[in-house]
């Protein structure tokens, strides 16, 4: 038996547990962009809660503990996912992300060194405002 970094025991050894939570976190990434696809489609209807609450089921998937919300494919997903939400609870004055997914979308975004920047990263200045407003908002 061996003893995982978080302190849980396992059967395997740490490269390929690693290796089974790379896999995870893509299955999730997976998960997370047909709920974003769906969430999109019911967006263009105007059907806004039904959208938004796929948005943010799509980001609970990507917040679960073996999702690598720092690499290419995770990161891209929350960074599109949260602009999404925060879209939509925008327009029907609602909470969209989590406080967390604003955020590591926001530093997703800003370590970005592509040049020419992604399109998303023209979104970092709303998610900043977003973040900035609902810390002044008061816990329910």
């Amino acid at each position: 038996m061996l003893v995982s970094e978080a302190g849980a025991v396992s059967l395997l050894p740490l490269p390929v547990m690693h290796l089974v939570d790379s896999a995870r976190s893509m299955v999730a990434v997976l998960r997370a962009n047909s709920a974003m696809v769906r969430a999109h489609r019911l967006q263009a209807r105007g059907k806004l809660t039904a959208a938004l609450a796929l948005a943010q089921s799509g980001l609970a998937v990507l917040r679960r503990p073996y999702v690598r919300r720092r690499n290419p494919m995770e990161g891209l997903a929350l960074a599109s996912l949260t602009i999404l939400a925060e879209e939509i609870s925008s327009q029907l004055q609602a909470s969209g992300a989590t406080a967390d997914d604003l955020a590591d979308a926001i530093a997703y975004l800003k370590q970005l060194s592509d040049d020419p920047q992604p399109d998303l990263c023209s979104s970092i200045t709303f998610l900043e405002t977003r973040r900035a407003a609902a810390s002044r908002q008061p816990s329910a």
